[in-house]
């Protein structure tokens, strides 16, 4: 479906497909996160996808439902293991 064809759409069709956009994303988010989930496990060495941790060694300490708590590995604050709870979906397994 293009533009043109999307602008000839009244305003309630437009936000009918736009729910079923979102179920759809929601959907295919947490299929991803599913996945990533039965790929995981302590002491796994992972990617973030988010500015703050781009780029930065990380590794898994818990694998919770629908997060997991993961620590930057060589960063510290203050003596401190720097831990964040991060979705599943936003998680990537190095290989």
């Amino acid at each position: 479906m293009n533009y043109s064809e999307l602008k000839n759409l009244s305003i309630q069709e437009l936000r009918d497909l736009n729910s079923q956009i979102i179920q759809l994303v929601k959907i295919k988010k947490s299929e991803m996160a599913w996945e990533t989930k039965l790929e995981l496990y302590v002491g796994a060495n992972v990617s973030v996808n988010h500015p703050k941790l781009n780029g930065k060694q990380c590794r898994v300490n818990k694998v919770n439902r629908t997060k997991a708590v993961i620590q930057v590995l060589n960063e510290t604050y203050n003596g401190r293991v720097n831990e964040y709870n991060v979705p599943l979906s936003m998680i990537t397994l190095n290989k």
